[in-house]
């Protein structure tokens, strides 16, 4: 049996993360050059991306619990209005 965790780049999470909030900036100011840029940089894409999603639910709970809406009720809500809800 293959053990997988030796299949992948090793992964440093501060610069996962570091590279996660230069991607929301710079998709935020419509930099998709820059965005590209730090999407590409050397990191496991799956550890990327599994850390942006991480990051995407905790700020829509925290928004949520700081607004006194519950969670459930603020993810249905953003399922049921699409994108256009979003921001």
């Amino acid at each position: 049996m293959t053990d997988v965790t030796t299949e992948r780049p090793a992964t440093d999470t501060k610069a996962l993360f570091e590279a996660a909030l230069e991607m929301a900036a710079a998709a935020k100011r419509g930099n998709v050059a820059r965005w590209a840029e730090a999407k590409s940089a050397r990191h496991d894409p799956d550890a990327l991306a599994f850390l942006n999603s991480m990051l995407l639910g905790v700020l829509i709970e925290n928004d949520a619990v700081r607004r006194g809406v519950h969670p459930t009720d603020v993810w249905a809500r953003l399922r049921a209005g699409g994108l256009d809800e979003f921001g």
